[in-house]
């Protein structure tokens, strides 16, 4: 039976939170969240990057519920790979239509400031009495930006968007799993997460109450719960875990 809502109507409980967790201290970004099946345990993946987005250094941790301890481990566990694979896919789990479109756009921003000293002239062309050089004019002409523009689409809604780095699949959304036909992504209010909507294969959607600066949302096995990292600043997330129901 496949549970698919005409009106998206979802309650989100009360988060409950799990435990903290400082990038501070485990050097890199937090970029993957996985749940066991059995969901008493949690993968985290750290990353580090270069200036152009090139993972330099991967860490693998395991998170259990019950203690609340974040421990290294050697590599990714096997039960965490194969959540990742259907949470981070490009189409919703046993349903292939329900699918993200990938866009691609370049752009060019040309600088707008005039050189030091120097005073623009109608057309952009710089005054001959502003006291600027041929090679002032010159760079100042040269200072465009190409910027390549990634964007993840779900129904004409943008669910991702990355600028000169590579996209990260599963980092602002996550699959519900079969026979739900349902998509978490958390709203990018800049680059510290926002509030977690779901939509339905008929492009329903729903803001849930409760997360303010969610990244990484993840449905349990079941499809019962929800977890996803909270941003409380700059290095520190919290991992919180809400029931989550389909009225």
């Amino acid at each position: 039976m496949v549970l698919l809502a005409l009106v998206l109507q979802l309650t989100l409980a009360a988060p409950q939170p799990v435990a903290e967790i400082d990038t501070g201290k485990l050097k890199g970004n937090v970029t993957e969240l996985a749940w066991s099946a059995d969901g008493s345990e949690f993968y985290v993946q750290t990353t580090e990057h270069d200036r152009v987005g090139n993972v330099t250094s991967t860490r693998h941790y395991v998170l259990s519920v019950a203690d609340k301890q974040l421990k290294g481990v050697d590599s990714e566990p096997p039960w965490a790979a194969k959540y990742w694979r259907w949470k981070s896919g490009q189409a919703a789990p046993e349903a292939p239509g329900f699918r993200i479109d990938v866009h691609e756009e370049e752009r060019t921003i040309s600088a707008t400031a005039s050189p030091t000293g120097g005073v623009m002239a109608k057309g952009g062309a710089a005054s001959p009495n502003a006291g600027t050089t041929v090679e002032d004019v010159a760079n100042a002409a040269n200072q465009t930006q190409r910027m390549l523009v990634r964007t993840l689409k779900v129904k004409s809604e943008t669910i991702g968007t990355w600028i000169n780095e590579p996209i990260l699949p599963g980092f602002t959304f996550g699959w519900a799993p079969a026979p739900l036909r349902l998509l978490a992504f958390a709203r990018r209010d800049g680059k510290d997460g926002g509030p977690i909507v779901v939509i339905n294969e008929m492009g329903d959607r729903q803001e849930l109450a409760g997360p303010k600066a969610a990244i990484l949302p993840a449905w349990s096995d079941d499809g019962k719960r929800l977890a996803w990292l909270e941003r409380k600043d700059r290095k520190k997330v919290q991992l919180v875990i809400a029931a989550i129901a389909l009225e």
